[in-house]
């Protein structure tokens, strides 16, 4: 089976857009996610304001380089969620021609998340994008079952829940559940990491700056792969604190492209 290969934000973070579509075509991807809304507390958004500067030397960079953006983080629902916060975002996604909007739900309500993420859906569709619903077992949507329950319960069919490679086995899911309806064969975040989470980490910083390239570590990620459709997306997204100290975006760039490419060759796949 082939794979198109596209490289995450998340782990490249030091790159504004320009940058992040130039390293990842020089390296060999055909695509890049890019984080239009911080996603904690303190992080500074890139000035990507539809019609600013940074947009357009990104939109030229696409063109000229014949890449796509395939998602967009991040959206966090909380407690608070207001849509209307989102307008800017949301019009910068379209812009870039974006497909998906990633969601995180940080609001223990489950009833209240489920409506807001329909909320969302409906102005994300009017801006031609689906959601992608992550789960992880550091926030709300902890689990598989969570996740698909929220994605039921918020009443569009727009809402599909992505599978991350480490939250997804970190959150004790074997490769069966791939079955599961809601979720999205068509887009996975791929990357790898030891069997067990090493003891002097929390489950949120191994997520954020301690994972491996897939194939260096111990997950059964390759297990997953005839669980997606031909042709389906694989975004890198292995954030490292010890890469992001001694090796620069382009080589970084390179470095998941080499892993990933190997990867999939080793398991008797390919890509784009």
């Amino acid at each position: 089976m082939s794979f198109r290969l596209s490289l995450a934000h998340l782990g490249m973070l030091d790159a504004p857009p320009p940058l992040l579509v130039e390293a990842a075509h020089a390296a060999g991807f055909r695509g890049v996610g890019i984080r239009l809304n911080p996603a904690r507390p303190g992080e500074q958004p890139f000035p990507m304001e539809d019609g600013g500067e940074m947009m357009c030397e990104t939109l030229a960079r696409l063109r000229n380089l014949g890449m796509t953006v395939h998602d967009i983080e991040i959206v966090r629902i909380k407690p608070d969620f207001d849509v209307r916060a989102l307008a800017g975002v949301l019009t910068s996604a379209q812009r870039l021609g974006a497909r998906r909007l990633m969601v995180n739900v940080d609001d223990a309500d489950l009833g209240r998340a489920a409506r807001n993420i329909g909320v969302l859906a409906v102005h994300a569709q009017s801006h031609g994008l689906s959601l992608g619903l992550e789960f992880m077992v550091y926030t709300a949507a902890r689990s598989l079952r969570v996740a698909r329950e929220l994605a039921e319960a918020s009443g569009s069919d727009a809402v599909r829940v992505v599978v991350d490679a480490l939250h997804f086995f970190r959150a004790g899911c074997a490769p069966e559940d791939m079955a599961d309806p809601r979720i999205d064969r068509h887009f996975i975040q791929i990357n790898d990491a030891p069997a067990q989470r090493h003891p002097g980490l929390s489950a949120g910083e191994e997520g954020r700056a301690h994972r491996l390239y897939p194939g260096e570590g111990e997950l059964p990620v390759h297990r997953l792969l005839p669980q997606l459709a031909a042709g389906a997306i694989l975004s890198v997204e292995a954030p490292s604190a010890i890469r992001m100290a001694t090796l620069g975006v382009h080589e970084r760039a390179a470095a998941a492209y080499r892993a990933t490419h190997h990867f999939l060759q080793g398991n008797g796949h390919g890509n784009e």
